[in-house]
């Protein structure tokens, strides 16, 4: 069998059998992946479509969404600010605004709002550094229209982007006084790797090559120049080859000479972050052959990913640590809380507090290599406070909101299926549901406490107690902030 040969089997779809089927399971590990999980009509829909079926109309779901609709400070500048926001109140409302949108966007959009995550930790800059809301809407606009786009074109306009242009001093880049900043991170973090292909001099070399770019960032204008007598048009020497290169030619450079390092690392990255943090080499470079071939489309490595039957392996579902807004969006998903009417602005701002807290806060990274993920989102300080902000949630809003209480009691008819009096039963089914997997019979037991409460054991005897009892919304959240309290609710 030839090295491609065992690539591509590597990357075989997976075909159900009697055996292996497409079950409930999968089809939630696919939607916890790609999103922030699902309802379950969504899921029952998606059980009735093939895994790859399902996966191409997921993708061009997103291939097919509009571009962000802009808001009205989308382009402001501080002399908008000063004329119109004379407290300096509008411009910490906006941009906490855009930060709960995208939070809100989560529940609904899933793959796109998971993806533009996913790029938000690999292109990362940091709102507390550029400080301005025309650049934040710029960087959130650039990661959502490109989230599976062509990867080569998405790294070129990161490079001239003013919140990019800002943080890693492209804006002090100039000729004669080169900054290395984004020419480090263009190649150690957003294409070949640490050490992965270039030297030293290759940094200096690209950082003069990259030279002239501006942006007005004192007057917080989103507007980008090339200024040519900012550039240093002398010759460069880059990976080996001489020229007078410029922006472009840089790219070309990094995207021809250096392709099988890129497509490799950004893969490595891709697999992580979808399937296991430890990565399987024969998978990651199938993915990356995909990715030169296809010309750098992210959509196609998607497919060929998640379309896998490694994708779908049982060994890789609940192995990922649900970051803070995976945990927190997660709650709101499950239950089927997706439209604003089920929840309110505080439950969106409680949950962007709870990512400020927990580690996360959307536009602010941590650093320019981003959130390490996995096992750093928990300890002991983190998970207590990720059970305090579940209980906020399921108790302060959920709880005390009477179409989130419909949609809950909902749920609880539809799991049932037909049986309204089966406490266990529907126990089991609930549990099942929200971890994706069943519990051990001692965990299950102490669930069917939980969900049982303080009705009296003899409604559930003498078939008093059923699924139209005005406590079952309750009864749906107490299981919950029990579940929310086991190892196994951390992982997705």
């Amino acid at each position: 069998m030839t090295q491609t040969t065992v690539m591509t089997a590597a990357l075989d779809p997976f075909v159900p059998t009697a055996n292996d089927p497409w079950d409930m399971q999968r089809v939630q590990h696919l939607y916890a992946r790609l999103g922030y999980g699902t309802h379950l009509a969504t899921l029952r829909e998606g059980l009735t479509l093939g895994p790859s079926e399902l996966v191409d109309r997921l993708i061009d779901d997103v291939l097919l969404m509009p571009p962000p609709e802009p808001p009205f400070w989308a382009f402001w500048t501080w002399t908008d600010y000063n004329a119109n926001d004379p407290n300096n109140e509008m411009y910490f409302q906006h941009k906490n605004d855009l930060r709960v949108r995208w939070i809100s966007e989560m529940m609904g959009e899933g793959l796109r709002s998971k993806m533009a995550m996913f790029w938000h930790n690999h292109f990362v800059t940091e709102d507390d550094v550029y400080d301005c809301n025309s650049y934040m809407w710029a960087y959130y606009d650039l990661i959502h229209r490109n989230v599976l786009g062509n990867f080569r074109d998405f790294v070129s306009r990161m490079g001239t982007n003013p919140a990019m242009l800002v943080y890693l001093n492209g804006n002090q880049n100039t000729a004669g006084q080169p900054n290395e900043n984004y020419a480090r991170e263009l190649m150690e973090l957003f294409t070949m790797g640490e050490g992965n292909g270039y030297t030293q001099d290759d940094i200096v070399e690209v950082a003069r090559a990259l030279t002239g770019w501006r942006v007005q960032m004192y007057e917080c204008d989103p507007t980008v120049t090339f200024n040519p007598d900012l550039h240093d048009n002398g010759n460069k020497t880059i990976f080996g080859q001489t020229g007078n290169w410029g922006y472009d030619d840089v790219h070309e450079l990094i995207f021809t000479l250096r392709a099988d390092q890129t497509a490799y690392h950004i893969c490595e990255k891709l697999y992580s972050y979808l399937v296991y943090e430890k990565v399987n080499p024969e998978v990651v470079t199938a993915m990356a052959q995909t990715f030169i071939d296809s010309n750098w489309s992210i959509a196609a490595v998607l497919r060929q990913l998640l379309k896998s039957g490694h994708f779908f392996d049982r060994r890789y579902i609940n192995t990922r640590i649900k970051s803070p807004t995976e945990a927190m969006v997660a709650m709101f998903t499950r239950l089927g809380l997706v439209n604003e009417i089920d929840f309110n602005r505080n439950a969106l701002d409680t949950v962007a507090y709870a990512g400020y807290e927990l580690g996360q806060e959307v536009f602010n990274p941590v650093d320019v290599a981003g959130w390490p993920e996995y096992h750093s989102w928990l300890n002991e300080n983190t998970l207590a406070f990720r059970w305090s902000f579940s209980s906020y949630l399921l108790f302060g809003f959920f709880a005390q909101n009477e179409s989130a209480r419909a949609k809950i009691a909902q749920l609880a008819l539809d799991l049932g299926d037909g049986e309204i009096q089966n406490a266990d039963l529907i126990c089991r089914r609930l549990v099942s549901y929200l971890l994706n997997k069943d519990l051990d019979p001692d965990l299950q037991a102490v669930a069917l406490q939980y969900f049982k409460g303080e009705i009296p054991e003899n409604y559930f005897e003498d078939g008093t107690w059923n699924l139209y009892f005005p406590e079952v919304p309750y009864q749906v959240l107490n299981v919950m902030y029990y579940l929310t309290r086991l190892p196994e609710w951390q992982l997705t």
